[in-house]
């Protein structure tokens, strides 16, 4: 419940949508879908729903890139020793893979080098340097890591090796003084566009070697260009989305040996690969290479062209990526026992959980699942005796690099974005850094998790033409998502659990329509609604294959009660978890949430009608007569039942009652007396 979302729909004008599409002959749900994404004039709508390569960037718009090939050619030419440094994500490994496979094609003395998670880190350093100094090389090229190299450039330059660097990270206050810097985040860039992934820029350096533009050399590379694009999570606009198109088509109809393997051994053998496939199935497993093992294995898959070591390349990555899985489940069940363990820290507006020996190559995932269960920004830090490396992620709103920036004195590195970070930190330095940016935080007003919808729907359109609308927009990630439907005010009919309960097949009626939903990944148990509520869901379409016949399939992605009072219920939220802090509280609005001895009866007697409560505290809201405005008063209620025993509530949140013989007496209730504390302060 208190990662609850604000549901957001977009702002599209329908009699606009309506207008273009008649006018100039376009599906108009997929006009709509347009608008939703902020395309708006019909030039704009019309390209981007073409199925026309309609985005071409010239790579000598890039600054440096005539250094860098002259650089590259005369190593070419004279037969130097050329080393790739790339990154053990699916970006890094794509681009490595694609700078490497081409510059051997043209002959070069090339080898490549992916640093370990493990033991090295991100990005060149003077050790790598060293090692390929060793072994003879006179120029080493960069891909997705180099910008901020300012020091380890010097020092290849004294032992005689140049850089070309080609990355698309930020550009630090000094940029390396490399014989080329290739890099549309340069400050001196011109480019329109800029958002492509480090693939991006690989590949328009090796367009710019070959002398060809992108669209030409989309059958060679634009299959890995796809992938490294869509794992790197940049915006699907501009060439990067010509990018991702060319390379599902290339993926779906001539897959190189390496990825047909990865697909088999992934069972997405039968599927028709989509961005979403190649997000949620091929780059887990080429990412899982680098956390679990060695990314070197996922770049010597994609380099493949013997069937049978591809098979086996493809089977380890898969193992590999189990291994992640249970990797990942241990250590975000640990963090959840962790945060939950702590009261006095529960409620912070920025969670931080550490544990020791965690996988410092999965903590990232687990921050990013933390997030999406709590509804905060969160980080987690694996310890390693007095050492500790942690990363984070938050939410629009909240820049988490500003955060660590912030706290820099206590840590012993970090870096990131807004959304993502990671860091070293002294394990004794922990809980002070946790306060520490708690304290920063206290000066924001943090965001609400949010659920977009690009418009709402009326269950009698779900057919085949916005299905044929959803294909037109494709492919999805970044800036271009899969397209989420609201389904307004239906009513729930039936709840059926299927594959032994893990998942739920539900039956709603609206408007006389009925409509089958899928809710994957929910169980009987954590379920929070019942037969007869009307509730409001955020779905998926997709096709899906069944005896042979093509079917229409929704999917929720989010669930929630209809007309309740969202503004309300955040405002409870916040005023609730300040109570919990035991931060400041104004007296009257501490007055407004103080339950009464009639109040905490009625939601007790509520609970004790129905054998207990598992439906979540909204739904007792509004068991109650509730629309979710005191929704505060609600669970400092159940607080104050669970502290005086007369109730519990299990892990997942469901209440029994507690068997009791004497009469509980209100005043022993810790949150009550807070609450009046507030009061009487003023």
């Amino acid at each position: 419940m208190l990662a609850y979302k604000k549901w957001v729909v977009a702002k599209t004008d329908k009699e606009y949508a309506a207008s273009v599409a008649q006018q100039y002959n376009m599906n108009p749900f997929a006009v709509l879908l347009a608008l939703s994404r902020g395309i708006e004039t019909p030039g704009e709508i019309e390209q981007f729903l073409s199925s026309r390569y309609c985005n071409y960037t010239d790579p000598y718009d890039f600054p440096d890139m005539r250094k860098a090939v002259n650089r590259i050619n005369d190593a070419l030419d004279s037969g130097e020793h050329i080393a790739v440094v790339g990154d053990f994500d699916a970006d890094g490994v794509t681009s490595t893979a694609i700078m490497y496979e081409y510059l051997t094609d043209m002959g070069g003395n090339v080898s490549y080098y992916i640093p370990s998670r493990h033991t090295e880190g991100y990005g060149l350093s003077t050790q790598i340097i060293d090692k390929l100094h060793e072994k003879g090389v006179t120029l080493i090229v960069t891909v997705d890591n180099g910008i901020n190299c300012v020091e380890e450039t010097e020092y290849a330059r004294t032992l005689g090796i140049d850089l070309v660097i080609t990355d698309h990270h930020q550009q630090g206050q000094t940029l390396p003084n490399a014989v080329a810097v290739v890099n549309p985040h340069r400050t001196d860039c011109t480019l329109e566009f800029k958002d492509y992934a480090g693939v991006g820029v690989a590949f328009k350096v090796v367009c710019a070697l070959s002398g060809e533009d992108s669209r030409s050399l989309f059958f060679d590379f634009a299959d890995l260009v796809a992938i490294g694009t869509i794992g790197d999570v940049v915006p699907l606009k501009g060439e990067n989305r010509d990018f991702v198109r060319a390379g599902l088509e290339i993926i779906r109809s001539h897959p190189r040996i390496g990825i047909n393997a990865l697909i088999k051994s992934s069972g997405s053998g039968s599927k028709k690969i989509g961005s979403m496939n190649v997000a949620f199935s091929l780059v887990p497993r080429i990412n899982a290479a680098g956390r679990i093992a060695e990314a070197v294995e996922a770049l010597e898959l994609l380099l493949c062209e013997d069937d049978e070591q591809a098979r086996e390349l493809a089977e380890r990555l898969e193992k590999y990526n189990g291994e992640r899985h249970d990797v990942e489940r241990e250590i975000m069940a640990q963090a959840v026992k962790n945060i939950e363990s702590m009261p006095e820290h529960k409620y912070d507006r920025v969670l931080v959980c550490s544990g020791e020996g965690w996988h410092p190559g999965v903590v990232g995932i687990v921050a990013s699942k933390l997030v999406e269960k709590y509804g905060k920004p969160c980080l987690v830090i694996s310890v390693d005796g007095d050492k500790a490396r942690g990363s984070g992620r938050s939410m629009e709103g909240f820049s988490l690099y500003d955060a660590l920036a912030d706290s820099g004195d206590l840590l012993t590195n970090f870096g990131g974005h807004m959304l993502a970070a990671g860091f070293g930190i002294m394990a004794d330095k922990i809980d002070e850094f946790r306060a520490s940016i708690n304290r920063y935080a206290a000066n924001f007003e943090m965001p609400v998790p949010v659920q977009n919808i690009d418009f709402k729907l009326n269950p009698k359109y779900i057919d085949n033409d916005i299905m044929a609308a959803i294909k037109m927009i494709e492919p999805f990630g970044s800036g271009n998502p899969q397209p989420v439907f609201g389904l307004y005010g239906a009513k729930l009919l039936s709840i059926t659990p299927v594959s032994n309960g893990k998942h739920l097949r539900l039956v709603l009626e609206k408007s006389g329509v009925k409509v089958t939903v899928m809710r994957f990944g929910v169980g009987p148990e954590a379920f929070n609604f019942r037969v007869g509520d009307h509730i409001d869901l955020a779905v998926t379409l997709d096709e899906s294959e069944f005896n042979g016949e093509i079917q229409l399939s929704v999917f929720a992605k989010n669930i929630r009660l209809s007309s309740l009072d969202e503004a309300g219920i955040f405002e409870g939220i916040h005023t609730y978890e300040t109570v919990k802090r035991s931060e400041a509280l104004a007296p009257e609005k501490a007055g407004s949430i103080l339950p009464d001895r009639s109040f905490i009866a009625a939601v007790f007697k509520t609970i004790k009608a129905n054998c207990g409560w598992r439906y979540g505290v909204l739904s007792l809201c509004r068991e109650i007569g509730d629309d979710g405005h005191d929704l505060a008063k609600v669970l400092i209620a159940v607080d104050a039942l669970k502290e005086l025993k007369i109730i519990e509530t299990d892990k997942g949140g469901a209440i029994r009652i507690l068997p009791r013989a004497d009469k509980a007496d209100l005043d022993d209730s810790e949150i009550l007396n807070r609450v009046k504390k507030y009061m009487s302060e003023g």
